[in-house]
């Protein structure tokens, strides 16, 4: 850990990115790292133009686990088609990062998620005001088959108590 000490008034100003790093060290943070997030924050950004107008749309992205990318699929028809893709994503992620950050991809289904792209940030409702999907109503009961199943069997005693509720 980094030892602070009192600043001599004549010595140099000190440059704000030695500051930050010994803070962040201070903090328990690896050297390096908030460049890293930077370097992440900037990948969700501008997500879009790395993936491409074809892909964009298609594979949002949901975050990383160390060297593994996580991005998320509207279905799982998509999902497939984007692990089979995933070789080509590897190399545009790792090429907008300058670096080989990302080793692997794993894509899972978005179940209602929002990225971490803009895309889904714009899209985004504030918390509180999407409103909730109605239940559809069951369909009105009116007995016609009640005449034509046997009285003793179980679903003719269910589908009476049904109708009974329902009319």
């Amino acid at each position: 850990m980094a030892a602070f000490r009192k600043r001599q008034k004549d010595t140099q100003p000190v440059p704000a990115m030695e500051v930050m790093a010994s803070v962040l060290a201070g903090l328990g943070a690896a050297p390096g790292q908030g460049e890293t997030r930077a370097r992440l924050q900037q990948l969700w950004l501008n997500w879009a133009m790395v993936m491409g107008p074809e892909l964009a749309p298609l594979a949002r992205p949901m975050g990383h686990h160390r060297d593994l990318l996580l991005i998320g699929a509207e279905d799982a028809m998509l999902a497939q088609e984007l692990h089979l893709l995933a070789g080509e994503m590897l190399e545009r992620v790792n090429a907008f990062m300058e670096q080989p950050f990302f080793t692997a991809i794993k894509v899972t289904l978005l179940m209602g998620k929002a990225g971490l792209d803009k895309t889904a940030a714009s899209k985004a409702a504030p918390a509180g005001s999407a409103p909730r999907p109605k239940r559809p109503e069951p369909p009105n009961a009116h007995g016609l088959y009640l005449e034509a199943m046997d009285p003793s069997s179980p679903v003719a005693r269910a589908y009476a108590r049904f109708v009974r509720q329902r009319g």
